[in-house]
């Protein structure tokens, strides 16, 4: 019956019908998240970095702590936390002045860099001391030329639905540094923060219990947050709900994809996003990140793209 229902001539059809089932096309097919480290082998080198924008101290701890790990230390490549805003304003301590709140939060965010062994950059951007987080002539030409000068082979960046505005500037600011620079083979990423979820995830990376508690002490060395909200507790039942999730896309398969190894030692994933141009996305689209690809790849004229590309002002 529900075919009859929903096919043309049917009894209750209505030519609108179409343009709402055709929305759910061409989406992605279900079960086929990938395992973020077979495209990462092609982008991440000894001279191409992965490098993780963390719009406040511990955003990096709490979405790809474990990921960041597996590739600084475990594999050896270079991986970079930069962190974009200080935060100064989410520290509870009255006692201390704006300017020790900001040290506070860059110590922290330092201690959390050498648990995870990357190497932590602090970027002092007027943007964060203006309305809206509105950069400065200044901060696009530092932005941009530190992008020219360490070429990031893979970043991490806030998702576009994020509820934060200083993490949709962020994801707003990597997109001008992405073109500024003409990266146009890195890989971009979006990951997982607790302030906006996924659109639609399509890649994830699994970890062992051993990672697990390097994540925890890395969320643990931002001792001003978690006086706060501990995020440890929300990030290790949400990696394994994750996990559990990743498993039931992938229709019952192995997360690792590799016969030596098992789902049993793996029992939390990391779940992200490869982001690649979408026309149809381009046409109304708030992201501008998908501006940046459609740019880069020569989907969109650069007039139009300069137009569209702009930084979000709404606070």
């Amino acid at each position: 019956m529900a075919n009859t229902l929903l096919s043309p001539g049917g009894t209750h059809w209505q030519p609108d019908f179409e343009r709402l089932l055709s929305a759910a096309k061409g989406r992605g097919t279900h079960g086929h998240l990938s395992d973020v480290r077979e495209s990462l082998r092609q982008a991440v080198g000894r001279d191409r970095p992965l490098v993780m924008l963390c719009p406040h101290a511990d955003d990096g701890a709490i979405s790809a702590a474990c990921l960041l790990h597996e590739y600084a230390v475990r594999r050896g490549l270079p991986v970079i936390e930069v962190l974009v805003f200080a935060g100064e304003r989410n520290v509870a301590a009255p006692w201390l002045n704006d300017q020790k709140k900001v040290t506070v939060r860059e110590s922290e965010f330092r201690l959390e860099c050498s648990v995870l062994g990357a190497e932590a950059v602090c970027w002092d951007l007027e943007a964060y001391r203006t309305p809206g987080y509105q950069p400065s002539p200044r901060d696009i030409d530092k932005i941009v030329e530190w992008f020219i000068q360490r070429r990031p082979g893979a970043i991490i960046l806030p998702p576009a639905t994020d509820a934060h505005v200083a993490h949709r500037m962020t994801r707003a600011l990597a997109s001008v540094g992405l073109v500024g620079a003409q990266l146009k083979d890195t890989l971009v990423l979006t990951g997982w923060t607790p302030w906006g979820p996924l659109p639609q995830p399509n890649a994830y990376f699994s970890y062992d219990g051993e990672a697990e508690r390097t994540k925890e002490w890395a969320i643990h060395c931002h001792a001003s947050q978690v006086l706060l909200t501990d995020y440890t507790k929300y990030c290790s039942h949400l990696g394994r709900a994750y996990a559990a999730l990743t498993r039931e896309w992938a229709e019952g398969h192995s997360l690792t994809g590799r016969a030596a190894r098992t789902d049993d030692r793996f029992i939390g994933v990391e779940l992200f996003q490869i982001e690649k141009y979408d026309p149809e996305l381009d046409a109304n689209t708030a992201d501008p990140l998908q501006i940046a690809l459609g740019l880069l790849g020569g989907h969109v004229a650069p007039a139009t793209a300069a137009a569209k590309l702009a930084i979000p002002t709404t606070v």
